[in-house]
């Protein structure tokens, strides 16, 4: 299987709905596409845009299987294996991408998990990374930024993971107010200097936590006397007031035209392509600035704008999300058995590929183009998982019988057992040549008549293939 974005992208219809939910969510079903058909895109972003608007009882109840992912720190604190907190994180945080309802909301959190990285597990996370994520990013995935980034600045988990936490007047540690410029807010683009990223590191002193994994502010530590950065300045002139200063510095580059500009960018890679439009991250950057970076209204330019519309076939799924769309168009089951076994197998293959959940070391995230990831090693990869699911594995995640693959009017040939199959994992049809192609491998003429043998027999293969292919493998 080629890199999609070789192949033609013609082999996705012009269908703007089923656009959306590859875009929008962790991979289309035939009930999503029915739900986006019956009431329309509008409504269908509205009520995604509004996630705690979507019951989600069910999927609450798969959460309840990580108790630690929701623990109070002091719980996390007295575990005799404190890794465990950062990979019940991972398997939840895995099972809300193939099962919650609330798709665009899961997919937020993934982009700014990535964009204000911190990695896990770490042995400086561990306890800290599940607090952040629901308290952090999960508070405020659809809000302002500029309160995502203000709370993140408070996270115990960035401070660890940065070493703002070791940062003091005497002996400033740089990582954080350096990252905070060049990955989080404004980037090199603004021209700040080595002088702005000294300033920065200063403002932040004092931001540390308890030992104990709370955010504590520790004036003692504050440096005192007056700061510049960038067009921001302050008199800084107490240790009491730092925390202070500290936020009214952090919301000056929350709104500060490089920061929308940056995550204007950053928002239409994810979404729209590999080398975005300059007219729409101009319009989003715009979008950013009017609104004071409120992310909901950010979305809906993005997602109403002709650029988005125009993108079909310009997007690639990146190998975790690929284990997680796969798993969702063969409608696998949240376990049903006490052991979150099955869980930590999909976390294992995300991981054999260098996409698990939350497990990028660097502090710039994840790459979201098709460069940072292809690889023929990668490839037959996503080969063997698609195998591998058509075969039962992992066990313990129940899921219907492949032939439910073609429920519906029944057919009268095997070319019409391709076209459902392909109906049901793609929501089109596969152009003449590529339907030829399956027909030849299992060996079928397309006006045989139905043969239930031989479909039992072929789906299992016939289905890994079309998982193989670019019609799925596009996002």
């Amino acid at each position: 299987m080629p890199p999609a974005s070789t192949a033609s992208t013609s082999v996705l219809i012009d269908d703007q709905q089923l656009h959306v939910l590859r875009r929008a969510t962790y991979g289309p079903t035939p009930e999503l596409l029915a739900d986006i058909r019956a009431r329309g895109t509008n409504a269908w972003l509205s009520e995604q845009l509004a996630p705690l608007s979507i019951g989600d009882s069910a999927m609450d109840a798969v959460v309840a299987r990580f108790p630690l992912v929701n623990a109070a720190i002091s719980t996390l604190n007295a575990l005799a294996q404190p890794r465990e907190a950062s990979l019940q994180l991972q398997q939840c945080t895995i099972a809300r991408q193939v099962w919650s309802k609330r798709q665009l909301f899961e997919v937020m959190v993934e982009f700014w998990s990535n964009h204000l990285n911190v990695l896990t597990p770490h042995p400086a996370t561990y306890t800290l990374k599940p607090v952040e994520d629901r308290a952090v990013i999960r508070k405020h995935a659809l809000g302002r930024f500029e309160n995502l980034l203000v709370a993140d600045a408070r996270s115990p988990a960035m401070l660890h993971y940065l070493m703002n936490n070791e940062s003091e007047a005497a002996d400033p540690n740089e990582n954080y107010g350096r990252e905070l410029l060049q990955l989080h807010t404004v980037t090199p683009s603004a021209r700040y200097t080595e002088t702005d990223v000294r300033d920065s590191a200063l403002v932040l002193t004092g931001r540390s936590t308890d030992g104990k994994g709370t955010f504590v502010y520790k004036s003692e530590l504050h440096y005192v006397g007056p700061v510049r950065v960038l067009g921001w300045s302050s008199a800084n002139a107490s240790a009491s007031g730092g925390l202070a200063v500290g936020d009214s510095y952090l919301r000056y580059l929350a709104r500060h035209e490089h920061t929308a500009r940056n995550l204007s960018r950053k928002l239409a890679l994810r979404f729209v392509s590999d080398d975005p439009p300059q007219s729409l991250i101009d319009n989003l950057t715009e979008v950013w600035l009017d609104t004071g970076g409120a992310i909901v209204p950010w979305l809906r330019a993005l997602f109403t704008s002709p650029e988005f519309a125009n993108s079909i076939g310009q997007k690639n799924r990146r190998p975790g999300e690929d284990v997680v769309a796969s798993a969702r168009a063969l409608k696998f089951q949240p376990p049903t058995l006490p052991s979150n076994s099955p869980l930590v197998d999909l976390l294992n293959d995300c991981g054999r590929f260098g996409h698990a959940p939350l497990g990028w070391g660097p502090p710039n995230g994840y790459p979201d183009i098709l460069d940072g990831w292809w690889s023929v090693g990668t490839t037959l990869g996503r080969c063997n998982v698609h195998r591998q699911f058509t075969r039962g594995y992992p066990t313990g995640l129940p899921r219907p019988p492949l032939r439910d693959l073609l429920a519906g009017p029944s057919m009268s040939t095997l070319g019409a057992v391709v076209d459902r199959l392909t109906d049901t994992l793609t929501a089109q049809r596969f152009r003449d040549d590529h339907r030829n192609a399956l027909l030849a491998y299992a060996g079928w003429s397309a006006s045989a008549p139905y043969d239930q043998r031989a479909v039992d027999k072929m789906l299992p293969d016939l289905t890994e293939l079309v998982l193989n292919s670019a019609y799925r493998s596009l996002r």
